[in-house]
């Protein structure tokens, strides 16, 4: 097992393992009293036999419809709800057993339930391995707008076993490796070598490469958060690819992944650094084959420019009057920047998406 120190304003554990055995003992280290699970309906009948572990300590589970539309106030009411009628009480720790979707819900209810509940994250993708559960970011979308509502509420600790990954449909594991990407771009250019040198045992779901691409992404984003904890600066960076992808998110309705969005937007967001000198053409290039190698999306069909320009323009990262974007400077370094106009997004888009 690898541990990794997270030195936030709360200080916690990642726990890194190939060994589901482990949780029950992670538990009584961190003196659990007892613990309320929220989850969804694939994760559940796949993986509730690791719940039997701790079985003793569980005082409620809610299970919520797998997807990014479950991210709605609806659901956090009804969550709301059960744990009132079960008289859950500030003792009980809140379970994040799933992906980001999961992870993101159940860590709004524990940041507002009873003014905050300790959260344990028990992640059960490669996206929420390697980034969504880590950091303390917790929300919402609300009017189609991604993530527009949330919190901020660092774990109690983090149980990532890399052998949950292995139950997962190809594309949904294919989803979080744009997030490993993402990591090797704007901060190391070792673990973006090593996916290039390692695709095909990656997508053979190997043990050990599993386990070494979630503890360096892991690592990498806990050494951002520990500079920049409330996303004031420095955390910026993670965002690569994200303000063009969460707009594509929007623009359709969450039927496309969030991976699969970011995918595309790390692409255009890549031209956009290419076109201002921030990246030579060869970079570029092997960023985009990187893309292509773990078969994610490089394209989609938008019949309508302005209101993807109209989602970018909600972005929680733009300034007064200015859209914010984390652009590679080279490969594993980034910049955070506003220094681009309107007619260089627009040609950077049409460029890479057609149109």
């Amino acid at each position: 097992m690898k541990e990794i120190k997270v030195n936030a304003s709360k200080k916690y554990s990642i726990y890194i393992t190939s060994d589901s055995n482990l949780l029950r003992t992670i538990v009584e280290l961190n003196k659990i009293h007892s613990v309320f699970i929220v989850t969804d309906e694939n994760v559940y009948n796949l993986h509730k036999n690791l719940l039997d572990t701790i079985s003793n300590l569980i005082s409620g589970i809610y299970i919520i419809q797998p997807g990014e539309k479950s991210k709605s106030i609806e659901t956090i009411m009804g969550i709301y709800d059960k744990m009132i009628n079960l008289g859950i009480g500030k003792k009980t720790s809140i379970i994040a057993f799933g992906g980001g979707v999961v992870g993101d819900i159940a860590g709004f209810v524990a940041s507002t339930y009873m003014r905050g509940l300790d959260l344990i994250h028990i992640p059960t993708t490669l996206l929420a391995q390697c980034d969504s559960s880590i950091g303390g970011k917790n929300g919402f979308d609300f009017l189609k707008i991604k993530n527009i509502i949330g919190t901020f509420h660092q774990p109690k600790f983090i149980f990532s076993e890399v052998n949950l990954l292995k139950t997962l449909e190809e594309r949904q594991f294919i989803n979080g490796l744009a997030e490993v990407i993402k990591y090797g771009v704007i901060s190391d250019k070792n673990l973006f070598e090593y996916l290039f040198q390692n695709r095909r045992a990656i997508l053979e779901m190997e043990c050990d490469k599993l386990i070494h691409i979630v503890y360096q992404t892991s690592k990498i984003k806990a050494s951002i958060i520990e500079k920049d904890e409330l996303d004031l600066g420095e955390r910026h960076i993670l965002n690569f690819g994200h303000t063009i992808g969460h707009a594509i998110e929007s623009i359709m309705n969450f039927e496309i992944l969030h991976g699969e969005a970011i995918a595309i937007g790390m692409l255009v967001e890549s031209y956009m650094a290419y076109k201002l000198g921030y990246l030579r053409r060869d970079e570029y290039d092997r960023i985009a084959t990187l893309i292509r190698y773990f078969k994610l999306p490089t394209n989609i069909k938008l019949e309508n420019y302005d209101e993807l320009f109209l989602y970018m323009n909600m972005d929680k990262k733009r300034t007064t009057n200015q859209l914010k974007f984390a652009l590679p400077k080279g490969i594993g370094n980034a910049i955070i920047t506003t220094d681009l106009n309107e007619a260089l997004i627009k040609d950077s888009i049409k460029n890479c998406l057609g149109g």
